[in-house]
């Protein structure tokens, strides 16, 4: 977030002009109307507003976004307060952001008609183009344990719903970014008023690096959303999964660089590896020319993903189209590259101060 102390003089010297002009937040303004799912360009002059209400529906999840913004312009929300008085707040907040950054709230509307504001008060120059939009976004139903290859877009975003039961860890993940996109996890949180606290919490990276968040749930759902408001690309890819967590309590090696463990595409399995260690993975049925994403995600310690390729020998490591791998901590890794053969094969190695460490391996086609 924004420090504004440095701004007080210009937000007074701005009450006072918006009063005589704008009447912005003191008295009734004329909004421009819009629809939901039809973006418009539009402009805002420094130290002025452009304000905004949509017809919606209450209780229905919704995304309000500015994208390419061409000065610093801000985004305020609301709600239902067609006064423009006090802002409501969001589910996801990504408003208030220095510079020439896309901001975006996601709400559940609290009535019939959403009213909300681009405000120019810290142009750098006397206006600004930007894309407002609104957006209404609709729950995809997901299986446990069961891997989902979606897509979202910059002015968009994918709510998730699955279910789970009471008591149990769980891990949401999104591997395989094709740019970037946010996990936001609200637990078993229907209404979407603040996301959970995760019990670990590799969320809301910059780029395409994996994210992932645990949590023990305490009721039948569990509720999470993809954002892809910083996204550079019109179009995201990604994975989706959310299941057990895995509980090793002594991790030891799996396989050897001679046998190494079988995997399967499309099935996220429980891998261990011990501390110090390594431990060996194959997985069969690639088609060559092929696009492929190796994934560790549900980590419990540090551990560290190299892909070999089609090397069966484990000796050359593979060039990553997307290399997301080495990091430290507990957060997910992956690399995306194209397959060479039927066969590809991995490692993951604890790089850890003690003990071994336990996480779910994953292998999908794409991005």
């Amino acid at each position: 977030m924004r420090s504004r102390v440095l701004f007080i003089v210009v937000l007074l010297a701005s009450m006072i002009l918006v009063t005589c002009g704008n009447d912005h937040g003191t008295s009734a303004t004329v909004p421009a109307i819009m629809t939901v799912g039809q973006p418009q360009s539009d402009t805002v002059v420094r130290l002025g507003f452009n304000d905004y209400a949509a017809a919606v529906t209450p209780g229905a999840l919704y995304k309000i976004s500015i994208t390419s913004p061409t000065d610093d312009t801000d985004l305020l929300v609301f709600g239902a307060d067609s006064t423009y008085s006090v802002l409501a707040p969001c589910a996801i907040n990504n408003t208030s952001i220095i510079g020439t950054s896309p901001e975006d709230c996601i709400m559940t509307a609290p009535g019939s008609t959403l009213y909300f504001s681009v405000d120019g008060t810290y142009l750098a120059s006397g206006a600004a183009t930007y894309v407002i939009d609104i957006e209404l976004l609709t729950e995809t139903h997901l299986t446990l344990q069961t891997p989902f290859s979606d897509s979202t877009t910059q002015r968009g975003a994918v709510v998730y719903t699955v279910p789970v039961s009471p008591g149990a860890v769980y891990t949401a993940s999104m591997t395989g970014l094709s740019d970037d996109a946010d996990l936001v996890v609200f637990g078993n949180d229907n209404t979407f008023t603040a996301p959970t606290t995760c019990s670990t919490d590799n969320t809301r990276f910059i780029g395409t690096t994996p994210e992932d968040c645990t949590w023990t749930s305490s009721a039948g759902t569990l509720h999470f959303i993809v954002d892809g408001i910083f996204s550079s690309a019109p179009v995201v890819q990604y994975t989706v999964l959310a299941t057990l967590t895995p509980i090793v309590l002594q991790p030891t090696n799996e396989g050897t660089p001679s046998s190494p463990v079988p995997l399967s595409l499309d099935t996220p399995v429980t891998g261990q590896v011990a501390f110090g260690k390594t431990s060996f993975y194959a997985v069969s049925g690639l088609t060559v020319g092929t696009r492929y994403t190796v994934s560790i995600l549900g980590l419990t310690g540090n551990a560290n993903l190299t892909v070999f390729g089609s090397d069966s020998t484990f000796t050359t490591p593979a060039s990553c189209l997307i290399d997301n791998t080495h990091f430290i901590g507990t957060t997910p890794e992956d690399c995306t590259l194209v397959a060479s053969g039927s066969t590809l094969y991995f490692t993951a190695a604890a790089n850890t101060t003690s003990g071994g460490v336990a996480y779910i391996n994953l292998i999908e086609p794409g991005p």
